[in-house]
């Protein structure tokens, strides 16, 4: 292998590549990094078995070949080199790295005792902008939760279908669902379940992409989200990770179709109060909304035994029933966490049934918490 890259577009798929590779004492192939040459590209390829990041660079390739080297050695002497472009050969069993100031080498590894990466017949593929995938993924990616018992809950539930993507992510208190209408409506009606680790690596990949669109490709228990280059028709970035198997649940049916209690609020205060009644909330992390439909006021209160009590009030536009209702206050400053706009519609169902958080003047996100009920 004998080639020259930038060492800019080097740096960035490192730092993509890099985050992945996982301290394996079992498998310890696992830390690094495959390089490949090939025609005009330099390839990086790292996986943890789970999820795989192919990273395509263009280069000028004098001899083609593929050498493995330890990730983060590699990634952090990069990182540091001055020079704009950078020459890697590989010399007996290392890799020979050159500048106009500068010689390293670096042992490799061997490359037989790299994984298999999973192949994806690339057909039909199901193409959403980055920027909507970003979006909906970031609002629900913290509301999955790790379960032996239940592992569909464990990842970030995609529906496709006509002209609407659904993202959705539960952990049995809170759920969270975000929808998109795209332009070019779906061929077919697919959905599937990735593992929320997966997700997180996903976002940090599209975050850099937001104006490209990305190509989805499902097959067996893998799914693969592939982004071309802006310049050449050739991909830069796929991202292969295994799917959760197992149905999800029917998550529409804890949605209330109504609600008793609608209060219109502004987000910023509810923040704040909220944050400063969880001061107060003790071990069960409890405040108590009480909305007031005939003073149009919201009142905020925690309190424990061993720290002391805190009430606060907010003005609101409240319809409906007045109620007294509790909940965990850091899965509410969550769901508030997660919505954009200034202001928020906070749909209550007594005492026992889900509280809804919606955007005000966005009618595609929502995020449910049931309460805590009291003794």
């Amino acid at each position: 292998m004998k080639l020259e890259v930038l060492k800019e577009n080097l740096k960035n798929a490192l730092s993509v590549c890099d985050r992945i590779i996982r301290k394996n004492l079992s498998l310890p192939a696992l830390q690094n990094i495959l390089l490949t040459a090939k025609g005009n590209f330099l390839e990086l390829t790292t996986t943890n078995i789970e999820s795989t990041i192919k990273w395509w660079v263009l280069s000028k390739t004098e001899q083609e070949g593929s050498i493995l080297v330890p990730g983060s050695i590699f990634s952090n002497f990069i990182s540091l080199i001055g020079s704009e472009k950078i020459n890697l050969t590989t010399e007996n069993d290392s890799l020979k790295i050159t500048t106009e100031n500068q010689t390293a080498k670096i042992n490799s590894q061997n490359i037989d005792e790299f994984p298999v990466i999973p192949k994806i017949e690339k057909k039909e593929p199901i193409q959403v902008q980055a920027d909507l995938l970003y979006k909906g993924l970031s609002q629900v990616v913290e509301f999955s939760s790790i379960s032996q018992v239940r592992p569909e809950i464990s990842g970030i539930y995609i529906s496709l279908e006509k002209d609407m993507i659904k993202m959705v992510a539960t952990d049995s208190f809170r759920l969270g669902e975000r929808k998109n209408k795209i332009e070019k409506p779906f061929r077919k009606k697919q959905s599937f379940i990735i593992p929320q680790q997966a997700v997180r690596e996903l976002l940090n990949i599209i975050s850099q992409k937001n104006s490209l669109p990305v190509n989805i490709y499902t097959q067996d228990n893998q799914v693969l989200f592939e982004i071309n280059m802006d310049t050449i028709d050739h991909p830069e970035v796929n991202f292969i990770t295994r799917l959760i198997d197992g149905e999800y649940p029917k998550y529409q049916d804890v949605i209330p179709k109504k609600y008793k209690t609608r209060i219109q609020i502004d987000k910023n205060k509810l923040q704040s109060r909220i944050k400063e009644a969880g001061i107060f909330s003790g071990k069960v992390l409890e405040v108590k909304i009480k909305a007031d439909s005939q003073a149009n006021k919201v009142e905020i209160s925690s309190e424990a035994a061993d720290i002391g009590k805190n009430i606060s009030y907010i003005d609101a536009r409240v319809e409906g029933e007045s109620v007294v209702v509790s909940f965990n206050y850091k899965f509410l400053l969550d769901g508030l966490n997660s919505i954009m706009s200034s202001e928020v519609f906070f749909e209550l169902n007594g005492q026992e049934g889900p509280g809804v958080l919606k955007p005000v003047g966005d009618i595609y996100y929502t995020y449910i918490l049931m309460p805590i009920k009291s003794p």
